[in-house]
């Protein structure tokens, strides 16, 4: 696990960076994103897919930790961020206007695929006891960070067109 720790910096760092500029899209277009119903889901699932990434480096950085309590720990909170993300997008994809409803379930799907990525990276540290389930986190991880990217766009910028 010692030599994934600088991977676990950096994607901390990172996660932590892209949260504080979530933060600036929405405050920039609050009150415009409070207009449009339900887009504020939007904001917040990004959040939360920030989050994951978040607590995800946060517990790999754990000394001592055995790959299968990392990758409980891991399959437990992803589970659970990928159901509230599911129920947030099945809100917001309703009230998306026809022209954007393409381009939406096309992100919708790489979100579920990136936190469902993180999920398997777990439940296979769960399942083989080694470092191997952390080949999945690498790219559920950079995946999180493009739509959580591509969410705030549309907060930041879309919504204003």
């Amino acid at each position: 696990m010692e030599h994934w720790s600088n991977f676990f910096v950096g994607e901390l760092g990172a996660a932590a960076a892209l949260a504080g500029l979530l933060f600036v899209s929405v405050s920039v277009n609050q009150s415009r994103i409070l207009e449009l119903g339900r887009m504020a889901d939007r904001g917040m699932e990004a959040l939360l897919i920030l989050l994951l990434t978040l607590i995800v480096a946060s517990l790999g950085l754990v000394p001592e930790q055995s790959p299968r309590l990392l990758g409980g720990e891991i399959a437990v909170i992803s589970i659970l961020m990928l159901a509230v993300t599911v129920a947030l997008q099945r809100g917001y994809l309703l009230q998306t206007e026809m022209a954007y409803r393409r381009s939406t379930r096309v992100m919708i799907a790489v979100s579920r695929f990136a936190v469902a990525l993180i999920a398997l990276g777990g439940l296979l540290l769960v399942w083989r006891g080694d470092t191997s389930g952390i080949y999945l986190l690498a790219p559920g991880i950079m995946l999180c960070f493009f739509a959580a990217g591509a969410n705030a766009w549309v907060l930041l910028i879309e919504i204003r067109r």
